[in-house]
């Protein structure tokens, strides 16, 4: 429930913060501050009804969350999680079975990542670019893809061993609970991209001399509250 309320203060503040930024752009736009272009001129309508959805759906953070939250989904439903959390805590004892499925998924998950590490540096060059780099390589554009199947992977065996999930069906739900708890988070995501990127169309930060990379760091700032909470009870991602 505290979730869905801060969610929800969450999208009407950039609910509102847009409508201020269509007001100010028109305003910016008829007085002629710089190059500000209205979003309440035809060309701003044209454009926020052909990008709207596609600032959406083609915008990297959606798609790394999506990724990411199958694999944590795994884990936090199976138990492991908790397991780890209780384990590094000491404050309350495992019992053998769940001592021995932290133990397996643990070692499931350290093979996972040697053979992640060992395939690095063979021939085949599967990960790297074509001159052997880091930017804009297989490896840096599937990273979150690979630590969601890690985690899965962590996730399932922990989940069979300690009969948290006793079919595929019980994985699946896993993969998927996650992003059910967080629905409401992206809603606020919507909204928040939709500012952002209707913020970069007027061009008022230009006008207002506002450093692009300053509005790349509050962006991402404001996505992680959207999707990451945390309390004293237990950590929501």
């Amino acid at each position: 429930m505290k979730s869905s309320r801060f969610s929800s203060t969450l999208t009407v503040v950039f609910f509102l913060l847009t409508l201020a930024l269509v007001l100010f752009s028109w305003i910016g736009n008829i007085y002629g501050l710089g190059e500000v272009q209205s979003l309440l001129s035809a060309e701003g309508i044209r454009w926020v009804l052909g990008h709207v959805v596609e600032n959406y759906v083609l915008s990297p953070i959606l798609g790394i969350v999506l990724v990411l939250f199958m694999g944590l989904g795994i884990v936090l439903r199976s138990g492991l999680y908790d397991a780890v959390k209780r384990f590094v805590g000491r404050n309350k004892l495992l019992s053998r079975k769940e001592r021995r499925a932290l133990t397996l998924a643990v070692s499931v998950l350290l093979l996972y990542l040697s053979i992640l590490v060992v395939s690095m540096f063979l021939p085949w060059n599967l990960y790297w670019n074509i001159t052997g780099g880091w930017s804009h390589s297989p490896f840096s554009k599937g990273l979150v893809y690979l630590l969601s199947i890690g985690m899965g992977l962590a996730g399932v065996v922990y989940g069979y061993v300690s009969d948290t999930f006793r079919c595929l069906s019980d994985v699946v739900e896993g993969m998927a609970s996650l992003i059910a708890e967080r629905s409401f988070s992206f809603v606020s995501l919507f909204f928040i991209i939709q500012f952002f990127s209707s913020l970069e169309y007027t061009r008022l930060a230009e006008w207002l001399n506002v450093d692009g990379r300053i509005l790349m760091v509050l962006y991402g700032i404001f996505c992680i509250l959207a999707l990451f909470r945390f309390d004293s009870s237990r950590a929501h991602v």
